[in-house]
């Protein structure tokens, strides 16, 4: 009897296991040389030197570039606070400041009119390519958000 309940509980658990992971796929920005990890359902947008755009249902990234060199880490957190007050995000959540790879930077966390979003300054330590960065997501799907953030890198073309 036991060996019955084992043998039905491993194929259960490797489904659910299976449904809950969510897959993912890298996207690069190469006219700027930078890469991130998305759900795999995402769909491309607009890529070109300008701006790089992206989403799927619940998810929309946007990342802008910003060639400056006078750029410092201190202007970073100034710079994305005015951004989401300009984008009248007024319930300003959370902030910190990031290093993720070979990116400095700063975040913050919004809510305007049911819609949530994280929005990020990175600064390439390595170059004066310096990017603005604003995923808007849908309830639930915050630690989704975060994991892009958490996923940028910086990489030589």
């Amino acid at each position: 009897m036991k060996q019955t309940k084992r043998s039905l509980l491993t194929p259960l658990l490797l489904l659910f296991l299976a449904f809950g992971l969510q897959a993912q796929t890298d996207m690069i920005w190469d006219t700027h040389g930078v890469g991130f990890t998305v759900p795999d359902d995402f769909k491309i947008e607009a890529n070109n030197a300008e701006e790089f755009t992206a989403g799927n249902d619940a998810l929309y990234l946007s990342i802008l570039p910003i060639q400056d060199e006078w750029v410092t880490e201190d202007d970073l957190a100034d710079a994305v606070v005015t951004m989401a007050q300009e984008l009248k995000y007024d319930r300003i959540q959370e902030g910190d400041a990031i290093d993720i790879d070979d990116f400095t930077g700063y975040y913050i966390k919004g809510r305007k009119d049911g819609a949530n979003a994280v929005f990020f300054a990175l600064l390439d330590k390595e170059s004066s390519t310096n990017l603005i960065v604003v995923i808007v997501y849908a309830d639930d799907y915050e630690d989704d958000a975060v994991d892009i953030a958490a996923s940028f890198y910086a990489y030589d073309k």
